[in-house]
């Protein structure tokens, strides 16, 4: 794909990129998510449903990096069929973190490939399904807690958590920031990690949220920065958002402008960026793995 198939809101989105174009990667999977990339382990991503985190190697082959990488258990009887991992992500110290549905946990796996639980519970019931989470510079874990692995999709607060929160995990304690949304998503961090942005993705609450964060990581001030649902969503250099909506990836700017559109044939559930130098964008689409360029 070309430069003519950018959709411009303002002109200056074409200086993003010196060609546009969408690559299909690899594809065939049920349905992706969670990307992360390390000049290690080069580029990580789950397919859910497959209970399943999968490696891309350099040379574009995919091997199974961890199995039953969400759920470990059978006893599935209240859960949604999207029992896999979800969102990940490497922690300061170099291990992989995996929000993981079926188990209700943020999991962490080591550099000796030892997997543990390492958020389980908030007031002494379980976590819903852990679904995206982002590392601060000073190790906290911020992550989100929808219901989108529990059966139905709803609530259960028998058993499990009476809202959908936004945690912050940090030296052993776990604070929940907010709780006002019922399918909290997407969170990244702008560049200085001042903010943090939260997306939801269910059509009863478009939007896409801001918060300024303190110098001890909790909430100063919140607004709603756009009425549009997003799925997963990164940041660029310049501070702009990028986020998988169901039209491809739209590019909006740190004030909620609407800078451009990128389309995708299949809608794309998440995104990061790749490479030392963060030249490449990659995008988890339902079945495929994409690049830009």
């Amino acid at each position: 794909m070309t430069t003519d198939k950018l959709v411009q809101y303002e002109e200056a989105v074409t200086d993003k990129f010196s060609k546009l174009e969408v690559t299909q990667l690899v594809t065939g999977f049920q349905f992706v998510e969670g990307p992360v990339w390390h000049p290690e382990q080069n580029l990580l991503f789950s397919d859910i449903p497959a209970n399943k985190i999968w490696q891309l190697s350099p040379q574009q082959e995919t091997i199974v990096y961890v199995d039953k990488s969400g759920c470990t258990h059978d006893n599935t009887g209240d859960l949604h069929e999207q029992i896999g991992s979800n969102g990940l992500a490497f922690d300061t110290e170099g291990a992989l973190l995996i929000c993981q549905h079926g188990n209700h946990a943020v999991a962490r796996l080591d550099k000796k490939g030892e997997l543990t639980p390492l958020i389980t519970e908030y007031n002494g019931f379980p976590l819903n399904s852990p679904n995206d989470l982002v590392v601060h510079s000073n190790g906290s874990i911020y992550f989100t807690d929808p219901p989108y692995g529990l059966k139905d999709q709803v609530l259960n607060p028998a058993v499990y958590q009476p809202v959908a929160g936004l945690y912050r995990f940090m030296d052993g304690e776990l604070l929940l920031l907010r709780d006002h949304l019922n399918y909290p998503n997407g969170v990244a961090f702008s560049p200085q990690q001042e903010y943090l942005y939260l997306t939801t993705n269910h059509p009863d609450e478009a939007g896409v949220w801001r918060y300024r964060l303190s110098s001890s990581g909790t909430i100063l001030k919140e607004s709603l920065l756009l009425e549009q649902n997003a799925d997963g969503l990164t940041t660029d250099s310049q501070g702009d958002l990028w986020l998988c909506t169901d039209d491809g990836i739209l590019i909006v700017s740190s004030e909620g402008k609407r800078l451009g559109l990128i389309p995708l044939p299949e809608s794309p559930a998440n995104i990061t960026w790749a490479g030392n130098d963060r030249d490449a964008v990659l995008i988890t689409a339902r079945s495929s793995l994409k690049a830009v360029p």
